[in-house]
């Protein structure tokens, strides 16, 4: 009885990291128009509030990952709150956009620890046979997080004041502190009663992983607004690639590399980390474009268009935990199998039914999609956590979370480029055209062909479910 309260305690705790940092992108990004009213600034500025935020997460992902797996997880993942305390504040009392945005670096890079050591943490202090419940508990967190996001930065940005967004992580971040140092196991990680020194820490690895991530991100993020053929995209481009090369091989020559090659060799590690990746690209893509079918072609306005999508979020919050347990019991490959192919059966009916008339096609595909999300992305999480070597949960952690920060990335450009293209001339500028004169017709086969786009997604979600071929015992 008592292990069970440990384990629940445990995962609640976890949890609530996950919906902190998962808050905190969605808090902030309803807030822009606010922020940049009080400092006066652009799009181009107040953008970079959200992109630091994200970059600096996404890069650091692998060597939280890691430094987790040398110093013990406990006292990195507190650190990781102290960090994200430490920003949050600086954020609240900051007097400029350049100060706030430092200060959102600062953020993120607690944010980071606090997600590259959370699914290790699951992994390491829950029993295999109960991890797809732990999953499904983290997951609901995330889910309510981005569900009471938008919703609550609203209110406080207009009734109160925007820098209470920030500060009010501090009270929240300091219970939670209080928390993990008693609910979380001291023995959190494989060297916690003696961890080894860092000095033979692989900084070049760490150092190139982050420059590259960069890179790459810079590509995705401006390649539409610039142009993906323009001379700086391509040089970007170039740069993240070559400098990929250079990490893959100092890592396989480094003495203690930041990322252990071998487990990527592990073809049912890789695999779930695939059909994650996968999945997550329409999750990220539908977000970015929905709002703008919702808008231009239902005629709603913001606020009827957040209920809408509260659909997903809620029944997400509601049917995980369920859905977690389910995956203990069952054969957790064939339940992310038949997941996504029920997700690309609803996405791919939505592209032929979003030319009726009426809310009907949009209540059903939001309905229908977090039920399919549901039984795929609390299970695959254990799944591939359940491949994580001993003592490299923290690695396999790492890479797990970055994969999904960059899918998120990848989905939303993809469905940018997909709808840009299927317009034929008709408008330039991607996403943004869906607010310009384009005949409505026009716009209905971009919004039909890109989510064919993410049905494709889905099928190929499907097959590295399929080739994952068994759960780890």
């Amino acid at each position: 009885m008592n292990d069970t309260r440990n384990e629940y305690m445990i995962v609640l705790s976890i949890a609530f990291a996950s919906f902190l940092a998962r808050l905190n992108l969605y808090t902030v990004n309803v807030s822009l128009p606010t922020i940049s009213r009080a400092f006066g600034v652009g799009t181009s500025e107040i953008s970079q509030v959200v992109t630091s935020y994200l970059l600096v997460i996404t890069g650091s992902l692998i060597l939280f990952g890691k430094l987790g797996d040398r110093l013990g997880f406990k006292r990195v993942f507190i650190a990781g709150y102290v960090v994200f305390i430490l920003g949050s504040l600086l954020c609240g009392i900051s007097q400029g956009i350049s100060s706030l945005i430092a200060s959102r670096f600062v953020q993120g890079l607690g944010s980071s620890i606090l997600l590259a050591t959370s699914f290790a943490i699951i992994a390491q202090a829950v029993p295999k046979e109960r991890l797809g419940w732990a999953f499904g508990i983290n997951a609901t967190a995330n889910a309510i997080g981005v569900a009471a996001g938008a919703p609550l930065g609203g209110i406080i940005a207009g009734y109160l004041t925007w820098r209470l967004i920030f500060l009010i992580n501090i009270p929240l971040g300091i219970a939670a502190v209080l928390c993990a140092l008693r609910c979380l196991p001291s023995p959190a990680g494989p060297d916690e009663k003696s961890p080894r020194q860092p000095a033979g820490f692989d900084i070049p690895g760490a150092a190139l992983s982050f420059l590259a991530l960069a890179a790459l991100l810079h590509v995705m993020n401006t390649g539409g607004e610039k142009g993906w053929t323009s001379p700086t995209i391509l040089m970007f481009a170039a740069v993240s690639i070559v400098l990929f090369v250079i990490f893959v091989v100092w890592e396989r020559r480094c003495g203690e590399p930041l990322l252990d090659m071998a487990m990527l060799k592990n073809g049912g590690f890789v695999f779930a980390l695939a059909a994650t990746t996968m999945a997550y690209m329409l999750i990220a893509g539908n977000a970015f474009l929905l709002p703008f079918y919702l808008e231009t072609v239902k005629g709603m306005d913001s606020t009827g268009t957040g209920m809408i999508l509260l659909i997903y979020s809620l029944i997400y919050v509601f049917v995980s935990p369920y859905a977690g347990r389910l995956s203990d019991r069952t054969d957790t490959v064939k339940l992310c199998a038949v997941a996504m192919f029920s997700g690309a059966v609803n996405t791919l009916f939505f592209a032929w039914t979003l030319r009726l008339n009426g809310l009907v096609p949009v209540v059903v595909f939001l309905a229908w999609l977090g039920f399919s999300y549901v039984f795929f992305l609390s299970p695959v999480n254990g799944l591939a956590m359940g491949f994580a070597p001993k003592g490299k949960e923290g690695t396999a952690s790492g890479l797990l979370n970055t994969a999904i920060n960059l899918s998120m990335v990848f989905g939303v450009a993809i469905f940018e480029l997909v709808f840009s293209q299927s317009l034929s001339g008709s408008a330039q500028g991607g996403a943004g055209a869906a607010s310009s004169q384009v005949p409505v017709p026009t716009l209905l086969k971009g919004f039909s062909h890109t989510y064919i786009a993410g049905g494709i997604m889905c099928l190929a979600a499907m097959v590295f479910s399929i080739l994952v071929k068994k759960k780890p015992q």
